[in-house]
């Protein structure tokens, strides 16, 4: 995925006539990249969210209580709540979602 930052100046680059190859080259991506972002425009696709995120608020509380053991949250998930994550989702859910909100309260374990 590309940032942001990267998209704006392509499409600057691209408005003032500078070539597709010389986008990739100095900003070292490939003029397929290029491409697809003049294509697309300002707006990148939008993230898919994962349907397991209704559960969050059960996630972080089991987060503070299992101290970020991912394993036995997701085990307590389904002794208690009778909810099953994916080991994959749970893991990403805790890094994008709880640790983040960790460090915004400055809560540590």
């Amino acid at each position: 995925m590309i940032p942001p930052a990267y998209r704006q100046i392509i499409l600057e680059m691209a408005n003032k006539d500078v070539s597709i190859r010389e986008i990739g080259r100095i900003l070292k991506i490939s003029r397929n990249t290029v491409r697809n972002v003049i294509k697309k425009g300002e707006e990148p696709a939008p993230a898919k969210e994962s349907k397991y995120l209704q559960h969050l608020p059960l996630i972080k509380e089991l987060f503070r209580e299992c101290r970020g053991n991912a394993v036995r949250i997701q085990e307590e998930l389904l002794s208690r709540h009778g909810v099953t994550i994916p080991y994959q989702s749970l893991t990403w859910i805790i890094l994008c979602k709880v640790k983040y909100y960790v460090k915004l309260n400055a809560e540590f374990l």
